[in-house]
């Protein structure tokens, strides 16, 4: 690995730690744990998988060493960091393409629920309600994720420096 794709590395773990640390801060905000994955798909699609992975094993330290056990640091390992890292498989075909990134956010979603649920041993009230609106709330952020790509490929990677 070259000393500038660990520099970016970093950079973007930092920014995600940040914002995971905020998220758990503030009473678990779902909204500042989709920000904090949005540095690690841009890593993962700038730098590659290996890079993605490496950033996302030490983000996942890191947050868990800091915040153990909390619902934020939980869905982030097991949902969304994963979801950022595994979201570029199939690239070149477009029904194979959504029909997997679907599978694998609810998928990932479902995993993170049973293990909030049964192993946390969190009930929730309304877990028929949290299920549904939850499985809207995964078909938005797939279309927040890509049109942030979108904009990231468009606008920043087109820089100098990057």
């Amino acid at each position: 690995m070259k000393a500038r794709n660990i520099a970016f590395g970093s950079i973007y773990a930092a920014i995600s730690i940040v914002l995971i640390s905020s998220s758990a801060m503030f009473a678990d905000d779902l909204f500042l744990l989709i920000f904090a994955s949005l540095p690690l798909i841009a890593l993962t699609d700038q730098f590659g998988r290996r890079m993605g992975l490496l950033a996302y094993c030490v983000i996942s330290v890191v947050t868990f060493l800091i915040f153990p056990l909390r619902i934020s640091t939980t869905i982030f390992i097991l949902l969304f960091g994963p979801y950022s890292i595994l979201r570029d498989s199939f690239k070149n075909k477009k029904v194979l393409n959504m029909v997997f990134h679907l599978s694998l956010l609810f998928g990932l979603a479902s995993l993170s629920y049973f293990v909030i649920t049964y192993l946390l041993n969190l009930n929730f009230k309304y877990s028929v309600f949290l299920v549904v609106f939850g499985f809207f709330g995964l078909l938005l952020y797939e279309r927040f994720v890509e049109y942030f790509v979108r904009w990231y490929k468009r606008i920043i990677l087109r820089q100098r420096w990057m």
